[in-house]
């Protein structure tokens, strides 16, 4: 395994800007958020769903096998908060715009839904790891959006997988 030990520098100073290819994305997901999904301020959706770029970002260039750095037992899987995860499956409703988005993060592939189950994301080992992955690739993170608990319901949690569109 190669570890990486130099911060890496992210190019975007606001998660929203991640959407400048698509006019109008950032602010339907807030509306989704608040429309579907929570009735909130619009200031704390937003801030949802700049999180959960940060994290969707995160997610399109972290490499299980290879992370940034020396994990102290293996443990390498990345997950949203419940507060992200919201952000996430309200942006997972734009199905092409998620698709494009997507692919223009990770040259081609499909960062796909999978809800998955184990001790590591209930306890909050999981966020922990994801935070401090997300703050290595120059995100910044508001601790607020990223406090312990599952999403995806109250077993599962929603991580996202690279893989290759036919």
């Amino acid at each position: 395994m190669t570890v990486t030990t130099e911060k890496a520098t992210n190019q975007v100073d606001r998660p929203r800007e991640l959407l400048a290819d698509w006019p109008g994305l950032f602010e339907k997901v807030v509306e989704r958020i608040q429309d579907d999904y929570s009735t909130v301020a619009t200031f704390y959706a937003e801030l949802v769903v700049e999180q959960a770029l940060a994290y969707i970002a995160t997610c399109a260039v972290y490499d299980q096998e290879n992370p940034p750095f020396e994990l102290e037992d293996g443990f390498n899987m990345l997950t949203p908060s419940r507060a992200v995860d919201v952000g996430i499956h309200a942006f997972l409703d734009f199905t092409k715009d998620w698709r494009e988005f997507t692919a223009k993060l990770t040259g081609g592939k499909f960062l796909d839904h999978i809800p998955v189950t184990n001790d590591s994301i209930t306890s909050g080992r999981s966020l922990d790891l994801t935070v401090r992955v997300m703050r290595h690739y120059g995100w910044s993170v508001d601790d607020r959006m990223w406090e312990r608990g599952a999403s995806c319901g109250s077993t599962d949690n929603c991580g996202l997988s690279a893989v290759m569109l036919a």
